[in-house]
Protein backbone atom coordinates (compact mmCIF):
# COMPACT_ATOMS: atom_id res chain seq x y z
CA UNK A 1 0.00 0.00 0.00
CA UNK A 2 3.19 2.28 1.01
CA UNK A 3 4.29 1.79 -2.40
CA UNK A 4 1.02 2.25 -4.62
CA UNK A 5 0.43 5.42 -2.39
CA UNK A 6 4.38 6.45 -3.62
CA UNK A 7 3.70 5.77 -7.10
CA UNK A 8 0.34 7.68 -7.12
CA UNK A 9 2.30 11.09 -5.57
CA UNK A 10 4.86 10.69 -8.43
CA UNK A 11 1.94 10.12 -10.90
CA UNK A 12 0.21 13.58 -9.57
CA UNK A 13 3.95 15.15 -9.70
CA UNK A 14 3.89 14.29 -13.46
CA UNK A 15 0.91 15.94 -14.24
CA UNK A 16 0.90 19.06 -12.44
CA UNK A 17 4.44 19.89 -13.69
CA UNK A 18 3.08 18.72 -17.38
CA UNK A 19 -0.20 21.00 -17.19
CA UNK A 20 2.22 23.80 -15.70
CA UNK A 21 4.55 23.41 -18.47
CA UNK A 22 2.22 24.09 -21.27
CA UNK A 23 0.11 26.87 -19.23
CA UNK A 24 3.28 28.82 -18.62
CA UNK A 25 5.67 28.17 -21.65
CA UNK A 26 4.54 30.38 -23.91
CA UNK A 27 3.95 33.47 -21.52
CA UNK A 28 6.51 36.68 -20.73
CA UNK A 29 7.17 36.82 -16.88
CA UNK A 30 7.85 39.12 -14.36
CA UNK A 31 9.95 38.66 -10.59
CA UNK A 32 13.04 37.99 -12.12
CA UNK A 33 14.44 38.22 -8.73
CA UNK A 34 13.15 34.59 -7.77
CA UNK A 35 15.92 33.18 -10.29
CA UNK A 36 19.16 34.83 -9.26
CA UNK A 37 22.01 33.20 -7.48
CA UNK A 38 23.01 34.41 -4.06
CA UNK A 39 24.90 31.05 -2.71
CA UNK A 40 29.26 31.29 -4.10
CA UNK A 41 29.29 27.71 -4.79
CA UNK A 42 25.59 27.49 -6.56
CA UNK A 43 26.07 30.54 -8.68
CA UNK A 44 29.74 29.16 -10.11
CA UNK A 45 27.80 25.50 -10.82
CA UNK A 46 24.85 27.33 -12.69
CA UNK A 47 22.44 26.49 -9.96
CA UNK A 48 22.50 22.49 -9.98
CA UNK A 49 19.04 20.93 -9.99
CA UNK A 50 20.08 17.96 -8.67
CA UNK A 51 22.84 17.82 -5.76
CA UNK A 52 22.39 15.42 -3.12
CA UNK A 53 24.69 16.64 -0.30
CA UNK A 54 25.07 18.41 3.20
CA UNK A 55 24.83 22.34 1.26
CA UNK A 56 21.43 23.69 2.93
CA UNK A 57 21.95 25.69 -0.47
CA UNK A 58 21.12 22.73 -2.69
CA UNK A 59 17.80 22.26 -0.43
CA UNK A 60 16.86 25.65 -0.87
CA UNK A 61 16.87 25.55 -4.42
CA UNK A 62 15.19 22.13 -4.47
CA UNK A 63 13.04 21.19 -1.35
CA UNK A 64 13.56 17.69 -2.53
CA UNK A 65 17.32 17.55 -1.91
CA UNK A 66 16.34 19.04 1.85
CA UNK A 67 17.77 16.04 3.85
CA UNK A 68 19.20 15.60 6.98
CA UNK A 69 22.78 16.09 6.52
CA UNK A 70 21.17 19.86 6.51
CA UNK A 71 19.82 19.90 9.30
CA UNK A 72 21.11 23.00 11.98
CA UNK A 73 22.98 24.12 9.19
CA UNK A 74 23.41 28.14 8.49
CA UNK A 75 24.11 29.64 5.37
CA UNK A 76 24.89 33.38 4.71
CA UNK A 77 25.43 34.92 1.42
CA UNK A 78 26.46 38.40 -0.69
CA UNK A 79 26.58 39.38 -3.74
CA UNK A 80 28.75 42.43 -4.98
CA UNK A 81 26.54 42.83 -8.20
CA UNK A 82 26.42 45.41 -11.10
CA UNK A 83 26.49 49.12 -9.89
CA UNK A 84 25.20 49.57 -6.47
CA UNK A 85 23.01 46.77 -6.40
CA UNK A 86 23.64 44.02 -3.52
CA UNK A 87 22.09 40.70 -2.64
CA UNK A 88 22.11 39.39 0.89
CA UNK A 89 20.11 36.02 2.24
CA UNK A 90 20.35 33.53 5.53
CA UNK A 91 18.98 30.10 4.98
CA UNK A 92 19.00 27.72 8.09
CA UNK A 93 17.62 23.71 8.36
CA UNK A 94 15.93 21.92 11.23
CA UNK A 95 14.48 18.05 11.52
CA UNK A 96 10.27 18.34 11.35
CA UNK A 97 9.35 15.02 13.63
CA UNK A 98 9.15 12.41 10.97
CA UNK A 99 8.01 14.23 8.33
CA UNK A 100 11.32 15.19 7.02
CA UNK A 101 13.80 18.58 7.02
CA UNK A 102 12.54 21.76 6.98
CA UNK A 103 14.71 24.77 5.11
CA UNK A 104 13.99 28.39 5.63
CA UNK A 105 15.33 31.39 3.29
CA UNK A 106 15.40 35.15 3.68
CA UNK A 107 16.76 37.23 0.49
CA UNK A 108 17.14 40.66 0.23
CA UNK A 109 17.98 42.46 -2.94
CA UNK A 110 18.65 46.45 -3.00
CA UNK A 111 18.75 47.50 -6.64
CA UNK A 112 20.63 50.78 -5.74
CA UNK A 113 19.32 54.47 -5.08
CA UNK A 114 17.92 56.49 -8.18
CA UNK A 115 17.81 60.08 -8.84
CA UNK A 116 14.01 61.39 -10.00
CA UNK A 117 13.63 63.78 -11.83
CA UNK A 118 10.23 65.91 -13.38
CA UNK A 119 9.33 66.55 -17.17
CA UNK A 120 11.77 69.25 -16.64
CA UNK A 121 14.30 67.26 -16.02
CA UNK A 122 14.10 69.28 -12.16
CA UNK A 123 15.39 67.15 -9.16
CA UNK A 124 12.98 65.88 -7.35
CA UNK A 125 15.15 63.72 -4.80
CA UNK A 126 16.06 60.24 -4.40
CA UNK A 127 14.67 57.04 -4.35
CA UNK A 128 14.92 53.35 -3.62
CA UNK A 129 14.07 50.01 -5.01
CA UNK A 130 14.37 46.41 -3.02
CA UNK A 131 12.93 43.44 -2.99
CA UNK A 132 12.45 40.44 -0.81
CA UNK A 133 11.97 36.71 -0.84
CA UNK A 134 10.78 34.49 2.43
CA UNK A 135 10.67 30.73 1.44
CA UNK A 136 9.95 27.68 3.47
CA UNK A 137 10.54 23.69 1.90
CA UNK A 138 10.13 20.95 3.17
CA UNK A 139 11.67 17.74 1.64
CA UNK A 140 11.47 13.97 2.59
CA UNK A 141 12.83 10.84 1.81
CA UNK A 142 9.85 8.30 0.61
CA UNK A 143 12.17 5.22 0.00
CA UNK A 144 16.13 4.31 0.01
CA UNK A 145 16.58 5.86 -3.31
CA UNK A 146 13.56 8.25 -3.90
CA UNK A 147 12.74 11.44 -2.61
CA UNK A 148 10.35 14.20 -2.98
CA UNK A 149 9.79 18.37 -1.77
CA UNK A 150 7.70 21.31 -2.17
CA UNK A 151 8.73 24.69 -1.20
CA UNK A 152 6.54 28.11 -1.28
CA UNK A 153 7.99 31.48 -1.41
CA UNK A 154 6.73 35.13 -0.67
CA UNK A 155 7.84 37.71 -2.44
CA UNK A 156 7.69 41.33 -1.49
CA UNK A 157 8.52 43.59 -4.18
CA UNK A 158 8.91 47.69 -3.72
CA UNK A 159 9.85 49.36 -7.04
CA UNK A 160 9.65 53.52 -6.41
CA UNK A 161 5.92 54.08 -5.69
CA UNK A 162 4.69 50.38 -7.30
CA UNK A 163 4.47 47.45 -4.79
CA UNK A 164 3.20 44.15 -4.97
CA UNK A 165 3.18 40.81 -3.49
CA UNK A 166 3.49 37.29 -5.07
CA UNK A 167 3.24 33.99 -4.43
CA UNK A 168 5.40 31.11 -5.54
CA UNK A 169 6.02 27.44 -4.93
CA UNK A 170 8.40 24.91 -6.16
CA UNK A 171 7.71 21.22 -6.32
CA UNK A 172 10.21 18.15 -6.97
CA UNK A 173 11.42 14.33 -7.18
CA UNK A 174 14.57 12.96 -6.63
CA UNK A 175 16.53 10.05 -7.14
CA UNK A 176 19.68 8.99 -5.38
CA UNK A 177 22.35 6.35 -5.16
CA UNK A 178 24.76 7.58 -2.55
CA UNK A 179 26.94 4.22 -3.15
CA UNK A 180 27.67 5.35 -6.74
CA UNK A 181 27.32 8.95 -5.90
CA UNK A 182 25.03 9.47 -8.05
CA UNK A 183 21.49 11.70 -8.13
CA UNK A 184 19.12 13.17 -10.70
CA UNK A 185 16.06 15.12 -10.26
CA UNK A 186 12.89 17.21 -11.73
CA UNK A 187 12.13 20.47 -10.52
CA UNK A 188 8.85 22.66 -11.46
CA UNK A 189 9.99 26.22 -10.02
CA UNK A 190 7.93 29.40 -9.76
CA UNK A 191 4.39 28.02 -10.12
CA UNK A 192 2.46 30.81 -8.72
CA UNK A 193 0.64 33.78 -8.90
CA UNK A 194 0.30 37.53 -7.76
CA UNK A 195 -1.27 38.22 -4.62
CA UNK A 196 -1.15 42.23 -5.35
CA UNK A 197 -0.42 44.12 -8.63
CA UNK A 198 1.87 46.69 -9.49
CA UNK A 199 -0.21 48.39 -11.26
CA UNK A 200 -3.72 47.14 -13.13
CA UNK A 201 -2.39 44.54 -15.26
CA UNK A 202 -1.91 41.38 -13.76
CA UNK A 203 1.67 39.43 -14.19
CA UNK A 204 2.81 36.02 -14.55
CA UNK A 205 5.62 34.61 -12.67
CA UNK A 206 9.19 32.62 -14.25
CA UNK A 207 7.78 29.31 -14.46
CA UNK A 208 10.53 27.16 -15.57
CA UNK A 209 10.73 23.19 -15.38
CA UNK A 210 14.35 21.83 -14.86
CA UNK A 211 15.91 18.76 -15.22
CA UNK A 212 19.46 17.87 -13.66
CA UNK A 213 22.24 15.02 -13.17
CA UNK A 214 25.34 15.05 -10.55
CA UNK A 215 27.96 12.61 -10.52
CA UNK A 216 31.38 12.35 -7.97
CA UNK A 217 33.85 10.21 -9.88
CA UNK A 218 34.88 6.88 -8.51
CA UNK A 219 38.60 7.60 -8.91
CA UNK A 220 39.03 11.12 -8.63
CA UNK A 221 37.41 13.58 -6.82
CA UNK A 222 35.56 15.25 -8.90
CA UNK A 223 31.90 16.42 -9.00
CA UNK A 224 30.04 16.68 -12.66
CA UNK A 225 26.71 18.50 -12.42
CA UNK A 226 24.62 18.48 -15.88
CA UNK A 227 20.98 20.37 -16.20
CA UNK A 228 18.90 21.18 -19.09
CA UNK A 229 16.67 23.84 -17.92
CA UNK A 230 13.29 25.45 -19.35
CA UNK A 231 11.63 22.41 -20.90
CA UNK A 232 8.66 23.82 -21.06
CA UNK A 233 9.89 26.21 -24.00
CA UNK A 234 11.78 25.03 -26.51
CA UNK A 235 13.21 28.57 -28.37
CA UNK A 236 14.79 30.74 -25.58
CA UNK A 237 16.29 32.77 -28.33
CA UNK A 238 15.97 36.76 -26.97
CA UNK A 239 14.46 39.11 -28.95
CA UNK A 240 17.29 41.42 -27.93
CA UNK A 241 20.29 39.70 -29.23
CA UNK A 242 21.93 40.82 -32.10
CA UNK A 243 22.20 39.26 -35.43
CA UNK A 244 24.63 36.79 -36.41
CA UNK A 245 25.37 36.69 -40.02
CA UNK A 246 26.65 33.15 -39.46
CA UNK A 247 22.85 31.66 -38.66
CA UNK A 248 21.14 33.43 -41.35
CA UNK A 249 22.91 31.69 -43.97
CA UNK A 250 19.91 29.22 -45.59
CA UNK A 251 22.26 26.64 -46.46
CA UNK A 252 23.33 25.95 -42.51
CA UNK A 253 20.18 27.85 -41.17
CA UNK A 254 18.12 25.36 -39.79
CA UNK A 255 21.21 23.06 -38.13
CA UNK A 256 23.21 25.49 -36.66
CA UNK A 257 19.74 27.02 -35.42
CA UNK A 258 19.02 23.52 -33.55
CA UNK A 259 22.17 23.06 -32.12
CA UNK A 260 22.16 26.94 -30.76
CA UNK A 261 18.56 26.48 -29.27
CA UNK A 262 19.45 23.26 -27.48
CA UNK A 263 22.73 24.79 -25.79
CA UNK A 264 20.62 27.63 -24.29
CA UNK A 265 18.98 24.60 -22.40
CA UNK A 266 21.94 22.94 -21.29
CA UNK A 267 24.57 23.95 -19.20
CA UNK A 268 27.48 22.27 -16.87
CA UNK A 269 29.66 22.51 -14.09
CA UNK A 270 32.52 20.76 -12.11
CA UNK A 271 33.98 21.01 -8.87
CA UNK A 272 37.51 19.23 -7.79
CA UNK A 273 38.07 18.40 -4.45
CA UNK A 274 41.74 18.77 -2.71
CA UNK A 275 42.15 17.28 0.19
CA UNK A 276 38.93 17.21 2.60
CA UNK A 277 39.16 21.32 2.87
CA UNK A 278 39.79 23.00 -0.56
CA UNK A 279 37.37 22.71 -3.89
CA UNK A 280 38.14 24.77 -6.69
CA UNK A 281 35.12 24.99 -9.10
CA UNK A 282 34.20 26.17 -12.54
CA UNK A 283 31.25 26.17 -14.63
CA UNK A 284 29.53 27.54 -18.15
CA UNK A 285 26.38 28.33 -19.19
CA UNK A 286 26.07 28.67 -22.95
CA UNK A 287 22.60 30.77 -23.03
CA UNK A 288 24.29 33.67 -20.87
CA UNK A 289 27.08 33.87 -23.32
CA UNK A 290 25.40 33.73 -26.56
CA UNK A 291 22.73 36.21 -25.23
CA UNK A 292 25.51 38.67 -23.48
CA UNK A 293 28.91 38.43 -25.54
CA UNK A 294 30.17 41.02 -27.62
CA UNK A 295 31.12 39.48 -31.42
CA UNK A 296 34.37 41.77 -31.61
CA UNK A 297 35.71 39.73 -28.42
CA UNK A 298 34.14 37.04 -26.89
CA UNK A 299 36.21 36.89 -23.58
CA UNK A 300 35.26 34.50 -20.69
CA UNK A 301 31.84 35.53 -20.92
CA UNK A 302 29.49 32.37 -20.00
CA UNK A 303 32.43 30.63 -17.50
CA UNK A 304 32.65 31.35 -14.00
CA UNK A 305 35.00 29.97 -11.29
CA UNK A 306 35.18 29.35 -7.64
CA UNK A 307 37.12 28.91 -4.41
CA UNK A 308 35.59 26.80 -1.40
CA UNK A 309 37.34 26.81 2.06
CA UNK A 310 36.98 24.74 5.24
CA UNK A 311 38.13 26.00 8.60
CA UNK A 312 37.58 23.59 11.35
CA UNK A 313 33.63 23.89 11.18
CA UNK A 314 33.25 26.83 9.11
CA UNK A 315 32.77 26.90 5.06
CA UNK A 316 34.12 30.17 3.21
CA UNK A 317 33.27 29.90 -0.31
CA UNK A 318 33.87 32.94 -3.13
CA UNK A 319 32.97 32.66 -6.83
CA UNK A 320 33.09 35.12 -9.32
CA UNK A 321 30.39 34.87 -12.69
CA UNK A 322 31.43 36.91 -16.03
CA UNK A 323 28.35 37.89 -17.42
CA UNK A 324 29.88 40.77 -19.28
CA UNK A 325 32.84 42.38 -20.52
CA UNK A 326 31.68 45.08 -18.54
CA UNK A 327 31.99 43.59 -15.35
CA UNK A 328 31.21 40.46 -13.39
CA UNK A 329 29.46 39.73 -10.05
CA UNK A 330 31.23 38.67 -6.65
CA UNK A 331 29.58 36.18 -4.31
CA UNK A 332 30.76 35.47 -0.95
CA UNK A 333 29.37 32.27 1.13
CA UNK A 334 29.68 31.69 5.32
CA UNK A 335 28.24 28.27 6.63
CA UNK A 336 28.98 26.50 9.39
CA UNK A 337 26.59 23.27 11.08
CA UNK A 338 25.87 24.23 14.46
CA UNK A 339 25.53 20.88 15.33
CA UNK A 340 29.72 19.91 15.48
CA UNK A 341 29.42 22.88 18.26
CA UNK A 342 27.30 20.22 20.37
CA UNK A 343 29.25 17.40 22.48
CA UNK A 344 27.26 14.09 22.26
CA UNK A 345 26.26 12.82 25.66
Amino acid sequence: HLLICRMRFIGLFLLYVISSSFSEAQNSSSYVALDLSLSARHAILNEPVSLYSNDIESGIFNPAMLNKKMEKQLSLNFVDYFSDINFVSAAYALPLSDFGTIGFSVKSIGYGEFNETDFTAQSLGTFGANEQIISVGLGKEISELWLVGASIKTLFSNLYDYQSIALASDIAIAYKKEDKNFSMSLLARNYGRQISTYAIVEEVLPFQLDFGLSKRLEHLPFLIILNYKNIQKWDLTSIYESTNSELNQNAINDEINFTNKLFRHIDFGGELSIGKNIQLRMGYNPKRRQELKVESYLGMVGFSWGLGIKISHFKINYGRSTYHLHGSPNYFSFSTDFSKFYKKQ
